[in-house]
């Protein structure tokens, strides 16, 4: 299996999609860290409240995110992402994904 950042970005993203949860968690690491890019400040930490959130959010049977661009640079993807189903209209995104040993570890959305 190739572990590269961006197959494991797009792994994530492609379970995202599917609103497959477990699938999806499987692609972050128990520890993983999510942060407001914006105000510098965590959102939420670790596996627990990683599922929680994302259990909400895959709940919805509209949402989708379309990737827009993708950089890679050595360990951290980031991607502009157009993402449906958040609101009234697509919400606007770029999350940086940190990876190592085959997992994201942080993750931080603007």
């Amino acid at each position: 299996m190739n572990n590269s950042p961006e197959t494991i970005v797009q792994g994530q993203l492609d379970a995202y999609n599917k609103r497959n949860l477990e699938h999806f968690c499987q692609f972050f690491t128990a520890d993983v860290k999510v942060f407001d890019a914006h105000t510098q400040s965590l959102m939420f930490e670790g596996m627990t409240a990683f599922r929680k959130r994302y259990e909400k959010t895959f709940s919805n049977p509209n949402l989708h995110c379309t990737l827009v661009t993708r950089i890679i640079q050595d360990d951290i993807v980031i991607d502009q992402e157009l993402v449906d189903g958040m609101g009234d209209s697509p919400v606007h995104a770029i999350a940086i994904y940190h990876v190592r040993d085959g997992q994201i570890y942080q993750v931080h959305f603007y």
